[in-house]
């Protein structure tokens, strides 16, 4: 992945891919790619918002981006919301678009904590609950769900 772009198409892939999966009942695998397309869509949006090109391109070598890229690794999406420059503005956005906070909802637990990590790829089958992703895949592919706003924002 060189860009930006790239990145974006990447995260409507993936959420294309759990749409399949979920129509097939395969809800656990439906959450994890889900929860991944926000993940990439966040990704997209740090490279636009510090204007890095080649994120993922390890023979992209300037000065500085080689680190950037250990810092934005990570799979948390409060942690990339806070690096694409967003968290505010997602704070804000929830209050007055019933869709983000509906995704919210489904997706964070009333600590604040995110329930979607790469960790969940390892939890037992059947672990995630069939309503919940279905109305998460919903909510995603809402025209003013997640991953339109951040591509937007």
């Amino acid at each position: 992945m060189k860009s930006s772009e790239e990145i974006k198409q990447l995260a409507y892939e993936r959420l294309s891919e759990a749409k399949i999966l979920c129509n097939h009942e395969k809800y656990d695998g439906a959450f994890y790619l889900a929860g991944y397309s926000i993940e990439l869509m966040l990704k997209a949006k740090v490279c636009e918002h510090w204007g890095i090109p080649n994120l993922f391109d390890e023979a992209y070598q300037t000065h500085g981006i080689s680190e950037v890229r250990k810092a934005i690794k990570t799979h948390d999406i409060t942690v990339l919301l806070i690096f694409s420059g967003l968290k505010i503005k997602f704070e804000t956005a929830k209050g007055v678009n019933k869709v983000l906070m509906q995704t919210h909802a489904r997706l964070f637990a009333t600590s604040g904590r995110c329930l979607w990590s790469e960790q969940v790829r390892y939890q037992p089958i059947g672990s995630q609950n069939e309503e919940d992703v279905q109305q998460l895949m919903i909510l995603l592919q809402h025209e003013e769900g997640l991953l339109k706003w951040i591509e937007k924002s």
